[in-house]
């Protein structure tokens, strides 16, 4: 074929040798592609069980970690003296009326609990003589804790209370579901793992550590591909996935060798691993199918790959002979007014590249006027370069180049909408602003370019002669005309200093971008000259005893208490200088805090049924009157309906409120709140959370250190008169609850509020 080819249309045409070339490369790519199956499917399959061996051992190291650390972590609670001492006391606590030193025990807990790493859905302990539970939601007796809110057929109280009288002082028990019944819903809290530990010398107690599995799978499970199971030293199951629960088929992996890492049987690999400090064996359940189906993709592949190369050789054929015939036909007019090309590899494309260079040297030329001459080009080229937009076209390259020194400054626009009837909508309005700004920089430094990066933000690039040129006096001129139409709209600028040439622009852009947040509350124009650096300030504004006095307060249903609540905080971020965009947080924290109060109190679906404002509006406020508006409008709805809920529907919370309120300076207890009203404590204390969102205690030493504050401002009352009128009998329990909820003594609250 090749000497008829060669014959008809000579060696060195087009058409031989792309025919040649393209068949060369088929078969040599084919011939590649064979030896690399056949050499690489027993290397792909040992890779594939070496990947679920490793993700075996990682899961195992992990999971003994974590029973580690469990251990270790609640043993260390132990350490603590004073711990010791408040669990002694709880040890007998209506004995000893010790229920003030709940919350000590829980805050040390809570380090544990709260802990990401430690994987813990609740930690509790089990106090034998009074049958009560402390965890992280206050204290539970046991039939409540056990039947209600972490409910489960595998454990019932008898369970719990059988681990009194077992002998050892760390136990992992297998993993079940809990749920939380109450008031006839159930809502599940998902598969728990419960590990109990004991601490020497207490029998009358133990600890319990509710460990999330979802959570732990997560971590520790995301390398495997197979079921997962947990056994213990008796080889009974732990811990097994939701889909294999009833599976009965794993093997006794305590006779296995141990100097292999998995076992093949029926139609499963079993990857395992024994604990060496639990004598736990995890197990990867993986099936032999998904790593056969792997290596048969390969099958699948070679046969597609040869069937693909016998279609290859006939395309090549075809796709040769219709190249061939236009490229024949345009050499045959090119002919016309070319002379015919030396002999070389291939004559066509002698003739035709003396013509494409021809054509491409014309349109160089062409392209390059009309990029320089087209503004709108320059503007999208300065986009790209600033917000780091990759660009293929070198000519809109050249035009975004930072070859001088230059100053960035940013403009943010905010349009009031008292004068909205006055003037143009923002968008026109952000347009004659810009337009306006790249007039003024463009008479002094004509190379300089303005563009508007956002609906209401302006950016301008100012290129100098050199670093020591002067900006200043221009933007003093912006800010007076600025000034002089704030009755309209607000202007914040943002200037950089000077950049030195070849300074990259995302970074400078990102720098101006990050200072326009630094705009504060004001109703006037701005200028931002240098970063803040943050300032040093917590971002989230809106701090622990702002929000527990927020609740109380909210809780209360006073329209004039949340009033005063509503002007202190707006009074407390003013005096420490808060930008618009920490007030706006603020306000979002705000908002968060009732939507949530809100939901657990069942009054979300009537609150969203009236007219309250949303967070949006707050974007364009610039004073403190606009965002106490907003207060009231969003805050007033809420208090009417829980003053409606405890007054008219709940005559049982608003006893034990009305009592606790006339009666703050007496001795008020949970036990006693109880018999008054005929029912068990228990049910009061699920009652009251449930209406609240409160504990029973927790709402009465709110309520008596909001009382102390008011009083403290007395300065002709000693502190010891003010812990008596809010039932302390002892000044020093008062002044440790005083400072546990108010973050200071009450002597430096006096010196620091009272006037």
């Amino acid at each position: 074929m090749s000497i008829m080819l060669k014959g008809k249309l000579g060696f060195h045409t087009l058409f031989t040798k792309l025919l040649s070339g393209f068949l060369a490369v088929i078969l040599l790519l084919a011939a590649f592609n064979l030896v690399s199956f056949f050499y690489l499917k027993q290397q792909i399959h040992n890779e594939i069980v070496k990947y679920n061996e490793l993700g075996m051992n990682h899961a195992a190291r992990g999971y003994e970690n974590q029973f580690r650390l469990t251990r270790e972590m609640v043993l260390g609670l132990n350490q603590d003296p004073l711990w010791t001492t408040y669990v002694n006391q709880l040890r007998q606590v209506k004995d000893n009326q010790a229920y003030g030193y709940v919350n000590d025990v829980i805050k040390e807990m809570k380090r544990l609990y709260t802990n990401p790493f430690l994987g813990m859905d609740n930690l509790m302990i089990y106090f034998q003589k009074d049958a009560y539970v402390v965890e992280k939601d206050g204290t539970s007796g046991a039939k409540s804790m056990f039947g209600t809110y972490y409910s489960s057929p595998s454990y019932p109280l008898a369970f719990w209370d059988e681990q009194f009288t077992e002998a050892y002082a760390f136990h992992v028990f297998p993993a079940a579901e809990f749920s939380e019944k109450t008031l006839g819903s159930t809502r599940s809290k998902g598969m728990l793992l419960p590990v109990v530990i004991k601490m020497m010398p207490y029998k009358d107690m133990y600890l319990i550590a509710m460990l999330d599995t979802e959570r732990l799978a997560r971590d520790l499970q995301s390398a495997m591909n197979g079921d997962f199971y947990i056994l213990d030293g008796a080889g009974h199951p732990l811990y097994a996935p939701a889909s294999a629960a009833d599976d009965a088929s794993l093997p006794a992996f305590a006779s296995l060798d141990d100097r292999h890492s998995f076992v093949q049987t029926g139609d499963f690999y079993y990857f395992y691993k024994k604990g060496p400090e639990t004598g736990f064996t995890y197990v990867s359940k993986v099936p032999v199918q998904s790593i056969s189906a792997q290596l048969l993709s390969l099958n699948l592949v070679l046969l597609s790959l040869l069937g693909i190369v016998g279609l290859l050789v006939v395309l090549t054929y075809v796709f040769s002979r219709r190249v061939h015939r236009p490229i024949r036909l345009m050499v045959d007019s090119l002919r016309k007014d070319e002379p015919e090309p030396a002999a070389g590899p291939v004559r066509e494309i002698e003739l035709i590249s003396r013509r494409v260079q021809h054509m491409r040297s014309s349109h160089q030329r062409i392209s390059h006027d009309l990029a320089r001459k087209n503004s709108m080009l320059r503007h999208y080229a300065y986009s790209n370069r600033l917000k780091n937009i990759h660009m293929n076209l070198s000519e809109l390259r050249e035009l975004a180049d930072a070859s001088k020194p230059y100053v960035m400054i940013a403009y943010q626009i905010l349009f009031k909408e008292s004068h909205a009837h006055d003037h143009m909508e923002p968008g026109k309005g952000s347009y004659y602003l810009r337009e306006y700004i790249d007039l003024v920089w463009q008479q002094v430094y004509p190379e300089s370019v303005t563009i508007q990066t956002e609906p209401q933000q302006v950016l301008s690039i100012v290129f100098l002669p050199d670093e020591s040129a002067e900006t200043a006096s221009r933007l003093h001129h912006l800010l007076d005309v600025f000034s002089a139409d704030q009755d309209s709209y607000l202007v914040t600028m943002a200037s950089s200093p000077v950049q030195p040439a070849g300074t990259p622009f995302t970074g400078t852009y990102a720098k101006v971008n990050g200072m326009l947040n630094q705009r504060r509350l004001l109703d006037q124009t701005q200028w931002i000259q240098q970063e803040d650096g943050g300032r040093g300030r917590e971002t989230r504004c809106f701090k622990a005893q702002w929000e527990q006095e927020f609740h109380n307060r909210l809780l209360s249903g006073n329209e004039e208490s949340m009033e005063e609540w509503i002007l202190k905080s707006l009074g407390a971020l003013a005096k420490r200088q808060s930008t618009a965009l920490e007030y706006r947080q603020f306000a979002k924290d705000v908002a968060d805090e009732l939507d949530k109060l809100l939901r657990t109190l069942h009054l979300s679906a009537a609150y969203h049924a009236e007219a309250v404002p949303q967070l949006d509006q707050t974007r364009d406020f610039f004073s403190a009157d606009q965002y106490e508006a907003w207060y009231r409008e969003l805050l007033n709805p809420a208090l009417q309906l829980i003053r409606r809920k405890t007054e008219n529907h709940d005559p049982i919370t608003s006893f034990v409120m009305t009592y606790i309120h006339d009666h703050l300076e007496e001795d008020i207890n949970l036990d006693m709140m109880a018999d008054k009203l005929n029912i068990t404590s228990g049910y009061l204390s699920t009652y009251f959370k449930e209406k609240t969102g409160q504990n029973f205690s927790d709402y009465l030493n709110d309520l008596r250190i909001r009382t102390a504050k008011d009083l403290l401002q007395n300065l002709d009352l000693r502190i010891q008169d003010v812990a008596v009128r809010v039932g302390y009998m002892n000044v020093n329990s008062f002044i440790r609850m005083f400072k546990r909820h108010a973050g200071m003594t009450p002597g430096e609250f006096r010196k620091k509020y009272a006037s």
